[in-house]
């Protein structure tokens, strides 16, 4: 019996020179997930905007490693009924 195995990846989490947040692969320069904040949410944070960007990031590559996992177990051969 055969076991897939699901690819780990490193990833980061960084500030942009724009000032958005970006999550990419550790040694990438292309990111995954880019959060733009408005102003007016960064002013109304009081100073927890990087933690609210890390909060949305991190929930982004929790569902992309979901969806990747479903991906892997949905293409696995159906396991044979033994009666």
């Amino acid at each position: 019996m055969s076991k897939k195995t699901v690819e780990q990846t490193v990833l980061e989490i960084i500030k942009l020179p724009s000032g958005d947040y970006a999550m990419r692969k550790a040694g990438e320069d292309e990111p995954l997930i880019t959060v733009n904040l408005s102003q007016k949410v960064i002013e109304g944070l009081n100073g927890q905007s990087e933690e609210l960007a890390r909060m949305i990031l991190v929930a982004g590559a929790k569902m992309m490693s979901e969806l990747s996992l479903e991906s892997v177990e949905a293409s696995e051969p159906p396991k044979p009924v033994i009666h």
